[in-house]
C-alpha cells in the first residue's frame, strides 16, 4: 500500500515537472519578429539617411506642441554703402521693421511648419522706401518605413537674402528665410538660398520648392527620392548692371547603408537643368554623382563628406560639354555651452544673375556660444569663388569670375521672456575680375561693393499662443 502511494506520489511531481517545464518552455520562445518601421536605425532622426535632404540633429528633442507664434523687430543700422553700390561710399542710416507669425501644428504622422515674415526697409540718403517679404513652409507625413517632406521658402528683397549677421537676424523660427531649414544631405549647393553676393539695391523675387521621400529597404538600408524647382527674377533693369533671371529644376536619387550605429555610405545621382533668357544664356544640364560617407554622434558631432563627378552640357551656341568635380564636406560639433558648423562645397550654381551659369566654390564657418545665462553670441564667416560657365551677348556682367566674402557677429541679450536687444555688425564685399577691355562697362574695370554695417535692435515675442 505504501509503495503504491509513493509510485501515485512520484507520477504526480513527474507530472507536475514536466507541465511546469513545458510552459516555462512554451514562455520563453521568442515570438515573431516585429516589422521594421519608425524604429528602424536607418529612419532615426538623429542619424538620418545619408543621401536624404535632413541633416543629423544635435539638439535635444522638446515636447511637441501645436501653437502660433507672433514677432516683432525694430532695428537701426548705419551703412557705409546702402546702396550697395559698386565703389560707392559714405555714412548712410537705414531703419528696418520686421514681423513675423510662425504656426507649427502637429498630428500623430503629420508636422505643419509655417512662416510668414514681413516688413519695410527705409533709407535715409536719399530717402527711399523697400518692402521685405518672405514665407516658409514644411509639411512632413510619415508612414511604417518612411516619409515624405515638402518644402517651399519664398521671398522679394531688395537687395540679397536676409543673413544672420546682417541686421541682427530676423524674428521668428527661421522658416521663410532658410534659418530654419534641416537640409543636410541634398546635392552640392542644393540647401543654399539667396544670391551669393549682390549688387545694387535690385527688387528681386525668388522661391524655392522641394518634395523629397525616404523609403526604408530593411532596418539599415533606404532609398531617397527628391525634386525641387527654384527660381531668381529681377525687377528693375534701369540700375546696372542688368541681372539674368534663371529657372533650376533638380531631380535626384539616392541610397543609403547603415555600416554601424555611428557610420553611413550611401551614393546619390542628380540632374539639374539651368534655364536662362533664350538671348541671355539659353539651357545648361548638368549631370551629378556623388558618393557619400557620414558620421554621427548623437547630440554631439555630424560629419557629412561626399565627391564625384558631374558632367555638364552647355546649349548655348552649340554643345560645349566638360567634366569636373563636385563635392561637399559639412563639420557640426556641439560642445556644453556653444557650437559650430564649417562647410565646404563645390558645384554648379544659376550664377547669382551675375552670369548665366558658374561653377561655384563656397565655404562657411557659423559659431554660436552661450556667453551668459541671459547673453548669446553669433559668429559667421563666408566666402565664395564664382566662375562664369558661359558668355552671353546682353546683360550679366563683363568678368571671367567674382568672388564674395562677409564676416558678421551679433551679441544678443534676453530682456525677460519676451523682449531681446542686439547689436550687429557685418563686413561684406564683392568683387569682379573684369578684363580690361571691357573697363568702359557699367561696372567699371576691378570695382568692388563693399559695405560695413552697424545695427542695434529690439525684438518682442510674446507668449506663443496654444492651439491644441
Amino acid at each position: 500500500m505504501v509503495g503504491m502511494r509513493t509510485i501515485r506520489l512520484t507520477l504526480l511531481v513527474l507530472g507536475m515537472s514536466l507541465c511546469a517545464a513545458a510552459q516555462t518552455s512554451s514562455q520563453s520562445q521568442p515570438g515573431p519578429a516585429p516589422a521594421f518601421g519608425q524604429n528602424s536605425p536607418v529612419l532615426n532622426p538623429e542619424n538620418p539617411p545619408v543621401t536624404g535632404l535632413d541633416e543629423p540633429s544635435l539638439e535635444l528633442h522638446t515636447a511637441t506642441r501645436s501653437f502660433i507664434a507672433p514677432a516683432l523687430q525694430v532695428s537701426q543700422s548705419v551703412d557705409t554703402n546702402g546702396g550697395n553700390r559698386l565703389g560707392a561710399t559714405g555714412l548712410e542710416s537705414v531703419t528696418r521693421v520686421l514681423g513675423a507669425v510662425d504656426l507649427q501644428q502637429f498630428w500623430p504622422k503629420s508636422d505643419l511648419f509655417l512662416e510668414y515674415l514681413g516688413g519695410g526697409a527705409f533709407y535715409s540718403s536719399p530717402y527711399d522706401a523697400k518692402q521685405l517679404q518672405a514665407a516658409g513652409l514644411e509639411a512632413v507625413t510619415r508612414w511604417r518605413t518612411g516619409q515624405a517632406t515638402v518644402r517651399d521658402s519664398f521671398s522679394y528683397l531688395p537687395d540679397g537674402s536676409f543673413a544672420i549677421g546682417t541686421f541682427g537676424g530676423v524674428p521668428g523660427l527661421g522658416l521663410a528665410t532658410g534659418g530654419g531649414a534641416t537640409l543636410g544631405g541634398g546635392l552640392p549647393g542644393m540647401h543654399l538660398t539667396g544670391q551669393l553676393g549682390s549688387v545694387g539695391n535690385i527688387p528681386r523675387l525668388g522661391n524655392t520648392a522641394i518634395l523629397d521621400a525616404v523609403q526604408a529597404l530593411n532596418p539599415v538600408s533606404a532609398i531617397t527620392v527628391a525634386g525641387g524647382f527654384s527660381n531668381a527674377h529681377f525687377y528693375d533693369p534701369s540700375n546696372p548692371p542688368l541681372l539674368l533671371n534663371s529657372d533650376q529644376i533638380t531631380a535626384q536619387g539616392g541610397y543609403s547603408h547603415l555600416l554601424s550605429r555611428h557610420d553611413q555610405i550611401g551614393a546619390v545621382y542628380g540632374f539639374q537643368l539651368f534655364q536662362f533668357p533664350q538671348n541671355t544664356g539659353g539651357e545648361v544640364f548638368n549631370h551629378v554623382i556623388n558618393v557619400r560617407w557620414s558620421h554621427t554622434i548623437s547630440n554631439r558631432m555630424s560629419l557629412i563628406a561626399g565627391a564625384g563627378p558631374q558632367y555638364t552640357d552647355l546649349q548655348q551656341g552649340g554643345n560645349l560639354k566638360h567634366w569636373s568635380v563636385s563635392a561637399r564636406v559639412q563639420l557640426r560639433y556641439k560642445f556644453a555651452h556653444s557650437s559650430l558648423v564649417a562647410t565646404y562645397e563645390k558645384f554648379t550654381s544659376e550664377g547669382s544673375g551675375f552670369f548665366a551659369g558658374a561653377d561655384t566654390q563656397a565655404a562657411r564657418l557659423g559659431y554660436k556660444r552661450l556667453l551668459a545665462r541671459t547673453i548669446d553670441f553669433y559668429g559667421d564667416l563666408g566666402y565664395s569663388h564664382n566662375k562664369k560657365l558661359q558668355s552671353v551677348a546682353f546683360g550679366g556682367v563683363a568678368a571671367g569670375t567674382f568672388d564674395e566674402g562677409y564676416a558678421a557677429a551679433v551679441i544678443r541679450k534676453h530682456l525677460g521672456r519676451y523682449y531681446d536687444l542686439f547689436v550687429a555688425y557685418r563686413f561684406s564685399e564683392v568683387g569682379f575680375d573684369i578684363p580690361t577691355a571691357d573697363c568702359q562697362s557699367a561696372l567699371g574695370c576691378g570695382q568692388i561693393a563693399q559695405r560695413h554695417v552697424g545695427s542695434i535692435g529690439v525684438e518682442w515675442h510674446p507668449r506663443p499662443t496654444r492651439i491644441e
